[in-house]
Formats: structure tokens, sequence, C-alpha cells
């Protein structure tokens, strides 16, 4: 008797290891390139809730969530060599024109029906779209915006402007004080865009827009006026003695210190700008003004995109059904409640802190969202793009000139101006 209940036992054991060997090789697995490691540090406090609520909420879909560091790189590098080789289900992706690359190769999925239904913001549903198409989610917006130290405002009895030429009578304010108007981190290159982006639209409107169509060359007025104002505040000292020698972690120091004033950046920094142990000063967050005479574009004219976003990709195709679940999830109030500092697409999201809220006001404000041009332009314009601004901190060089030579450059691999 003892005998047979043991080789029951046995058999008993034997299925059980059968049926979860059975149901561990049915589960659907999806792998998830991404750039923060879903770990402790608060920076990285929203991948670490989407793995861990996707995988409790959804135990029969096995997760593989690999992080590939600076999503930048993901894109341009990591998912660029592996397209030949194989992608994985789904990949972190500012969107734009990067990603619809892949689309237009024939990498990527569709999910038009499925995802259109999902709450978010248009503007950040916009930047996953690509000719008409619907390839991910944007969990989360950046706009670029001016961090103001509130505290040196203060003491100095200077006000936020409310126009260009106010700007640049702040910037002389504090420079005669003997404080750096504004942080930049130029030796990184892409920093400067953003400033850049503003001034070309505070000068042309949708310049950006219509040279992107090709209605309009990149050396024309608005282009040219707005790199002749950033290089004479280059040579006024606005952006301190060696703008170019900084990297962009040098202007958050410098930013967390006091040292400078204002950072014109993106709002990813919402989180580290509001942590004691990061810094010990107060900083606002404004949009950037509008000239007062002889402009177009409006203080609603936001420059922005997604900050985080992810795309799914073809390799998926037999699994929709999962990468609907993991894409709506990472959308859901539940996950998004966990970021500490970047703008919420998804409703039902508060902001934790009073400068994400600033930067979230901003965003609201906005009457047109214009995307990073060195995401959403051809990859093959974009580095060179970023190469062109960081000559404007050149105090010898021939703006003009510059843009001349970008613009050939785009002729070539976009085709000339329509006439």
């Amino acid at each position: 008797m003892k005998k047979r209940s043991i080789f029951a036992l046995a058999i008993l054991a034997l299925s059980m290891i059968a049926s979860t060997s059975l149901f561990a090789a049915d589960k659907v697995k999806l792998t998830v390139w991404g750039r923060d490691i879903a770990d402790d540090d608060a920076a990285h406090a929203y991948v670490k809730a989407l793995v861990a609520g996707f995988q409790a909420k959804y135990p029969d879909i096995q997760l593989d969530y690999i992080a590939l560091g600076d999503p930048g790189l993901a894109d341009k590098t990591k998912i660029t060599m592996a397209s030949g080789s194989g992608l994985p289900d789904i990949f972190q992706s500012w969107g734009g024109s990067v990603m619809g690359g892949y689309a237009d190769a024939g990498q990527l999925l569709d999910l038009s029906k499925e995802l259109k239904t999902v709450p978010g913001s248009a503007a950040a549903a916009g930047a996953m779209t690509w000719k008409g198409k619907i390839y991910g989610v944007a969990p989360f917006f950046a706009v670029a915006g001016v961090f103001v130290n509130e505290g040196i405002f203060k003491a100095n009895n200077l006000k936020y402007p409310t126009t260009v030429e106010g700007f640049e009578a702040v910037c002389d304010a504090l420079k005669a004080k003997g404080i750096q108007p504004i942080a930049c981190g130029e030796k990184d290159k892409w920093p400067g865009l953003a400033l850049y982006m503003y001034l070309t639209n505070r000068f042309g409107g949708d310049a950006s827009a219509r040279a992107a169509a090709r209605k309009l060359a990149y050396d024309s007025d608005a282009f040219v006026k707005a790199a002749q104002l950033y290089q004479k505040w280059v040579k006024a000292g606005y952006f301190g003695a060696t703008p170019v020698g900084e990297g962009y972690g040098d202007a958050q120091q410098l930013m967390a210190t006091g040292k400078a004033a204002m950072h014109i950046t993106g709002s990813w920094m919402c989180g580290n700008y509001s942590d004691p142990n990061f810094t010990d000063q107060q900083l606002g967050f404004y949009a950037f003004p509008a000239l007062k005479s002889g402009g177009v574009g409006k203080a609603t004219d936001i420059m922005g995109m997604t900050d985080i976003g992810f795309a799914a990709t073809k390799a998926a195709a037999s699994k929709k059904d999962a990468v609907v679940k993991f894409l709506a999830y990472s959308m859901s109030p539940e996950a998004g409640a966990a970021e500490p500092g970047r703008i919420a697409s998804m409703p039902g999201v508060k902001a934790k802190t009073a400068l994400t809220g600033q930067a979230t006001a901003v965003f609201a404000s906005a009457k047109t969202v214009t995307f990073w041009w060195d995401q959403d332009l051809p990859p093959s314009v974009t580095s060179p793009l970023n190469d062109t601004i960081q000559t404007f901190f050149l105090p010898d060089t021939d703006v003009k000139k510059s843009l001349s030579a970008y613009e050939a450059l785009v002729t070539e691999n976009m085709g000339a101006v329509k006439k």
C-alpha cells in the first residue's frame, strides 16, 4: 500500500512538472528594448513600475525587458544595426522620422485600429504616427522651456520676461552682476538645438515645417536671423566663457549650484531639478517668450516631442494581442503614477512636483508643437544640423555660409526647394 502511494505521488509530481513545462512553453514571450533600468533609481521609477506591474497583471506573458541606455543611441545605433539581423517585439523610440524610417522599410507593425482608442495626448499620438498609421504609444511627453533660478531672479529684482527683447535685458542685467545668464553644454552639440528652434520660430513661425517640406531653404531669412541673434548672445557671454567646452552635465551642475540663472532645455529635467538631493536651488519652468516686434511665432508655439515612447515591430505580428496589452498598460495611470518628473501623456496622472506642474501647464498652453528637428528630419541630415548649430558658438563664423552649406546637404538628401 505504501509503495502504491509513493508511486501515485511520483506520477502526480511528474504530471505537475509536465503541466508546468507545457504552460511555460505556451507563454507568449515579449522582448522589449528600452532605455531605463528597472532598478531603485528614482529616475527609473516608471520603468520599474511598468515592468513589475505588467508581469503581475499578465502572468501568462513572459516579458523580457532589456535596457539599452540613451534612447537616441537605441534608435540610431543598436536598433539600426539590429534591423538587419532581427528586431525586438517592441523598442523605445522618440517617434518622428527616425521611427518612420523603420515604417518605410516595412519593419513596424501597424496598430492603428488597436491603439486609436487608447487615451493620451494628441501631440504624443502624433509623434508615434507615421503617414497616417499608428505604430506605438507615448506615455510621456517633453517640451523645451526655460528653467529659471527663482532665488537669483528675486535677489536681483528681476522678473521673467514676456518678450525676447526683455530676455536680452535680463541676460545683460545678470551678466553685469557676474552671473552666467544661461547654462547650455554645447560640447555635446544637441543642447543648442532647442533655443535655435525657438528663435527660428519667433522670427519665421512655421519656417521649419516649410523647410522640411522643401518649400523654404534652410538659409532663408528666418533661419539666418535666428542664427545671427544666437551668435550675438554667444559673443555677449550669455552662455559663459567656454560654452563649447562644457557638456550637458556641466550645464546641469551650473544650475544645481546656482552659478547659472537659466537653462533652456527639456522638461525631462524637472525630476532632477526638483530633487533636493540634486540641488538646493528653487527653480521654475517657463515658456520661451515671443518677439516684441517683427516676429511671427508666439509664446504658445512650443518645441517638444515624445519623452518615452514605444513602437511595435513586425517581429511581433503573431502576438499582436500581447503587444497591445503591453502598450495599453504603458499608458495606464497605474504605471504612469510612478514617474517622478516627466509630463504624462495619459489622463489621470497628477504632477508629482510644482516644477512638473509648471511644465505641464506650458504644454497645455501650446497652440502648436514642433517636434525636435534632429528626430523629425531624415537621419541623413540630423547630425549635420547639430554640427551647423555648433558653428554659431564660434565668434568668427559666417552663419549665413554655415546655413547655406547645410541647405546644400539637405538639397542633396531631401531635394531642392520647390518653386
